[in-house]
């Protein structure tokens, strides 16, 4: 058996080695070196010697790289005071082409810096060195580096190094791996406390890159680091903000030796994600009063290059995209920042319209084999983002746009990894209900907060769950074979054992929209997808696999008080449907115990409800023979303004052809009054066609 010790020894001589050929090789690139000590006619970007440990400034709590392209990558890292960090970097295989680049920092950035490398080779594994010296006075002074200078003790101790993985370039064949998860350290009344195994397994699987994918910290959770509440003055919250990302990476000695962050961002590189932890609980975008605060540290604390326009670590844009090679598109977005508050508007908004632009765009634009959506909350998982059944009305309507741009413009292979809720699951969806899937989606996290029970995906997409879990830590792996022709996804608890694994291949993800004639909800074998909505929120119905009209069928029992709820119709049924004008819309209703008709006020949404293009169309059944009984009542409902539909958000009381067609064209709900009774009620629907 090897001795321990000895390993050490020899691996801190490589790495002493590794550096001093790195550095020496920087030095000695012709930009580099200067002409003689003190000749400050320009600034160089050579290295100052370092002739003993005494003159080095502390690096506090380790180092990252991050945002990494074919070319370019970003350093990050923290020194104990004001300083210069400097950072010397040159391929494994040969220190031939090292380089060096540096940035002074002080307290504005908690002495935090981001150093931007340029001129990379593609898939080319890099070594890099970072350390700090204390700020100069003025201008460095061109002069050439006597590596001689460098002693030994003053490494490798005193200096941190890493390494990295360039992407390949977009025309460059190669496979990729990656891993992701998120949420660590606490949450609830009992978090859970470092170490975090995850962290260590994922750096054990030497994943190309890692995703960080939200709630990488909890700083509305109780931590050594203190609390943000809504209460917190803004100039202590940036201070509470710094602390969570540094014992994030260094906590206290009386919680745990270490988190294993630190090391995992050692071993590769990391595109960083936030979500609601990182400021509080839920938060909405702009009227957020302490966005600033946890957005300002948030781009301190993690290496991010998303704005061309801006230095590393400036710009607020936490969106973008990566490409890995011909066969990988990496897409990053952010739903906290541009987000709308989740109350009962006519439209909300997660993206903000400029990104929510962007991402179509660049979805359409890319070439890409794999196109790898990075969402913080899951499309097809119900939370308090995309889809929301339980709170509300959600941000549906944007879903469903870019579900349907997805569908419209045959953007192939989508991939969604998602985080936050705090579960495995992993599926795929068919939201138009044509036997082809249009996405899949993998779930994965957390690493370090609590996990509760697995619950269903969301039913109007029309999903298919291959796999669901929770209540354990996990992270998820993506493997795309060199070919191009396959993706696997795979899911691992905390200590890397295997929960889960599937293989996609490209031609099992197919978004083309099928012409049809007509949608169809028969019940026979589930309840399609459909919701029931009720005072903004929605749940799912009851099904009954027999007593329809005939077959299975679904309903729900409440006791609202008067209040109005509707059965609310799938993804299916909406999306650009203005070819079905003139068509019609026909159900079956089943009331159990039927009095008078409940009047609902249109702006309760009569009968039946259209909404869409910013408008709401509402018909109403006037014969009081139309009004569900203890059989199956059929009804059909005309879709044309020849018959008297209300616009409830025009001056003109009833509905314009050109109105009744936009509305159809961008279809965003369609719901069937279930409620006929004030007070206790119990609805049943069944055999819903919408037909040409």
């Amino acid at each position: 058996m090897r001795d321990t010790h000895a390993a050490t020894e020899d691996a801190a001589a490589d790495d002493r080695r590794t550096f001093l050929r790195a550095i020496g090789a920087a030095a000695t690139v012709p930009a580099l070196v200067g002409t003689a000590v003190g000749d400050a006619s320009s600034e160089s970007n050579a290295p100052e010697p370092i002739r003993s440990s005494d003159e080095i400034v502390p690096i506090t709590h380790g180092v990252a790289v991050g945002d990494v392209t074919a070319t370019t990558a970003v350093v990050w890292a923290r020194a104990e005071r004001e300083a210069t960090i400097h950072v010397a970097y040159a391929p494994i295989e040969s220190a031939d082409n090292a380089g060096y680049e540096r940035v002074s920092v002080d307290g504005e950035t908690d002495y935090t810096g981001h150093v931007r490398l340029t001129e990379l080779a593609s898939g080319t594994e890099y070594r890099y060195f970072v350390w700090a010296m204390p700020a100069t006075a003025g201008p460095m002074s061109k002069r050439p580096l006597d590596v001689d200078e460098l002693t030994a003790d003053a490494m490798p101790d005193a200096i941190e190094h890493g390494t990295f993985l360039t992407a390949p370039s977009a025309t460059e064949e190669r496979s990729v791996t990656f891993a992701w998860s998120g949420d660590t350290w606490g949450y609830g009344d009992d978090p859970i406390e470092p170490p975090f195994p995850g962290l260590r397994s994922i750096a054990e699987r030497e994943p190309d890159f890692f995703l960080y994918h939200g709630d990488t910290i909890y700083a509305d959770a109780q931590t050594p680091a203190g609390k943000i509440t809504e209460n917190t003055p803004l100039d202590e919250a940036l201070e509470i903000y710094r602390d969570k990302y540094k014992e994030m990476r260094d906590p206290p000695a009386s919680v745990a030796e270490r988190t294993n962050l630190r090391e995992l961002l050692e071993s590769t590189s990391v595109y960083t994600v936030w979500d609601d932890h990182e400021v509080i609980n839920n938060f909405a975008g702009p009227i957020e009063p302490l966005m600033p605060e946890g957005r300002r540290a948030f781009r301190e604390y993690w290496p991010l290059d998303r704005d061309e326009d801006a230095a590393p670590g400036d710009s607020n844009r936490f969106y973008d995209s990566f490409r890995w090679g011909k066969h990988v598109e990496l897409f990053l977005i952010d739903t906290r920042q541009y987000r709308d508050p989740n109350v009962e508007l006519d439209s909300k908004t997660l993206l903000g319209r400029e990104q929510r632009e962007w991402l179509k765009d660049a979805l359409a634009d890319s070439d890409a084999t794999w196109k790898v959506l990075a969402s913080p909350a899951p499309l097809g998982y119900p939370s308090d983002s995309w889809a929301t059944p339980a709170d509300r009305t959600g941000y549906e309507a944007e879903l469903l746009e870019l579900v349907e741009y997805v569908q419209t413009e045959e953007i192939a292979n989508l991939v969604v990894v998602a985080g936050d809720v705090h579960k495995s699951v992993v599926g795929a969806f068919d939201p138009d209900d044509d036997g082809e899937f249009e996405f899949v989606e993998a779930v994965a996290g957390p690493l370090g907060a609590p996990s509760g029970p697995a619950d269903e995906q969301y039913a109007p997409l029309n999903p298919t769950t291959f796999f669901a879990k929770g209540e354990y830590a996990n992270f998820g792996t993506v493997e795309v074979a060199e070919s191009g022709e396959a993706i696997t996804i795979g899911i691992y608890d905390e200590f890397g054992d295997e929960q889960f694994t599937t293989e996609v291949q490209a031609t099992d993800i197919d978004p083309g929209l099928t012409p049809t004639d007509s949608i169809e909800s028969s019940f026979d074998e589930g309840t399609d997808g459909w919701l029931v909505s009720q005072n903004g929120g929605s749940d799912q119905p009851e099904y009954y696999e027999t007593g329809g009209n005939p077959g299975g069928h679904i309903g729900d029992e409440e006791n609202q008080g008067g209040i109005a709820w509707y059965y609310q119709a799938p993804f299916s049924y909406l999306g650009d449907r203005e070819s079905f004008y003139g068509g019609t819309l026909s159900f079956d209703l089943r009331q159990e115990q039927p009095d008078q008709q409940f009047d609902a006020e249109p702006i309760e949404g009569g009968d039946v409800l259209l909404a869409g293009d910013g408008t709401q169309l509402v018909y109403e059944f006037r014969d009081p023979e139309q009004v569900p009984g203890e059989e199956w009542t059929s009804f059909e409902v005309p879709l044309t303004a020849s018959v008297p539909w209300i616009d409830l958000t025009s001056q003109e009381p009833l509905a314009t052809e050109e109105r009744f067609r936009n509305v159809l064209a961008d279809l965003t709900v369609l719901r069937i009054r279930g409620e006929y009774r004030s007070g206790d009620d119990a609805s049943y629907l069944d055999n819903v066609v919408l037909s040409k």
